[in-house]
Order: C-alpha cells, then structure tokens, then sequence
C-alpha cells in the first residue's frame, strides 16, 4: 500500500514547525537587541538627533556582504531599515519634514521607505520652510530634492550660513539605487543639525562661492589641485557678479580639513556643507 499521501502532509508539518521555532528564535533575537537598545538610551545614549546613516549603511553593507541563498538582498535592506526605524522609536522617536512639491512629488514615498512607515511625516510646500522645520525643533531630519538649477533645488546655498543651528547633508536616498516596480522613483537628500557620519565609502559636500564667470573645468582644476578627488559639480550663476557651486568629492570633508584652505580662485573660504554613504549600486 502506497504511503505517499500520509508522507507528504508528515512532511509538510515537519517543515512549517521548523519554519515556527525559526519564527520564535527570530522574534526572540528582535526583543533582546530592542533591550539593548533600551540599555543604550538608559545610559545616556546618542544625544540630540539620533540618526547615524553611515553606521546604518556600514551595517547594511556588511549584512550584504556575507548574505547567500535565494532570499532577495534587496528584502535584507528592507527588513534592516524597519529595524532601524524601531530603534529610533524606542530611543525617542524622530520626526521627518519632507518637501513635496513639483518634481518633488515621490519624495514622501521615498522618506517613508528609508524611515519606517511609523515614523511621523511633517509636508511643506517649498524646501527653506522644510528646513525651517529643523530649526524650530519641529522636525530632527528633512528630506529634500536633489540640488538642481530648479528653484527648489537651490536649498543647499541656505547651509552655507553657519547660524546657531548648523544644517548637513547627511544622507542620499534610496539606498538601493536598483529600483523594483512600485518602488519609489528619484533621488533626495536628507539634511539634520549634525555632521555626517563614516560609512567606509562616502561622498564629500563642499559649497563655493566664486566670480560669475568662473567655469566648471575651472573650478574642477582648483579642487582637484587642493587634493580632493571630484566626482561632481554644480553650479548657480544667477546671483549677480558671483556665483555658488557645489562639488561634490571623493571621501566625507570636515570643516578643518587643510585641503579646504588650498583651494584658489574662490571669493570666500570653502565650506563643507555634508556628505553621505554612497548608496548601493551607485
């Protein structure tokens, strides 16, 4: 008499309870590393705004680099980032302004994808009230097009100040830039009253100010000759006898880094305005 009809359902319960104590040694694993974040936030913790997207992409990537088997590592990503949105919630919580307007329109979808569906959003119409929300303590982090010649592209000039509150770029989204259909589409940039963190591989931020007719090779030559290693430049001309460029380098920049210094034919010191962990795929 044939047992098959008993050995595949024998079969299939065997594997959903495997499948079950995996589930309970997971969630398991879940509670004990939200008490050690618990620890951390008891002792003291990361003080004001406590997001570290290089450390979060560092660990990403090192996840990344030992994962094998059929599980998508793109699911890796996606199920780090909850993880990572949850210990912000049991450390305090973090609010996001985002600037959704105009071209802008995804960049809500892309906010929510990096910081957790739970995380509260705060809309504004235009890029400078979306910073301002920093400012005033009503947001940690705001999230805002890709710097471009578009009026709301023009924010990054506004981190030139160095006011009270000092803004960074401290992150570019998405992090996985091999989109899948139904994913959000586009680039931002994420801004926050701290510096950036090292992520291992990371882009520079440096904001110039140089004559009107300054040209792009030049202004490539300057920053090249200082020492840094360009990867891109953008420049604002509208601004009367001046202009303003930002280019972006190989490696993050801290205000006191001599190169700074060494770079010529500009009208004001350089400035370091941020930078952020190369994303995936880029």
């Amino acid at each position: 008499m044939s047992t098959d009809s008993t050995t595949a359902p024998e079969t299939l319960a065997r594997l959903r309870a495997e499948l079950d104590a995996l589930d309970n040694e997971l969630h398991g694993l879940l509670m004990r590393r939200a008490g050690v974040i618990e620890r951390v936030a008891a002792d003291g913790g990361k003080r004001g705004v406590k997001i570290r997207p290089g450390r979060e992409a560092s660990m990403v990537r090192r996840l990344l680099g030992q994962h094998q088997g059929s599980l998508p590592p793109q699911s890796i990503l996606r199920i780090w980032r909850e993880i990572f949105a949850a210990a912000l919630i049991i450390e305090g919580g973090q609010t996001v302004a985002v600037c959704s307007t105009g071209e802008a329109c995804d960049i809500p979808a892309l906010a929510r994808e990096h910081f957790g569906p739970l995380t509260p959003l705060r809309r504004h119409r235009n890029a400078l009230q979306t910073l301002a929300d920093i400012e005033s303590g009503n947001a940690h982090v705001a999230v805002l097009p890709p710097p471009s010649d578009e009026p709301d592209g023009t924010w990054w000039t506004a981190l030139m100040g160095r006011g009270p509150t000092q803004l960074s770029i401290i992150a570019k989204l998405p992090f996985w830039t091999q989109r899948a259909e139904g994913t959000p589409v586009g680039d931002a940039y994420a801004v926050a009253a701290i510096q950036p963190d090292a992520s291992g591989n990371d882009h520079g931020l440096i904001a110039l100010e140089v004559s009107a007719d300054t040209s792009r090779t030049r202004i490539t030559a300057s920053v090249t000759a200082a020492g840094f290693n360009v990867v891109t430049i953008l420049v604002k001309r509208d601004i009367g006898e001046r202009a303003l460029a930002l280019v972006e380098v190989e490696g993050l920049v801290e205000d006191t880094d001599p190169r700074l210094a060494q770079i010529t034919g500009i009208d004001a010191p350089a400035l370091s305005i941020g930078g952020f962990a190369v994303p995936l795929g880029q």
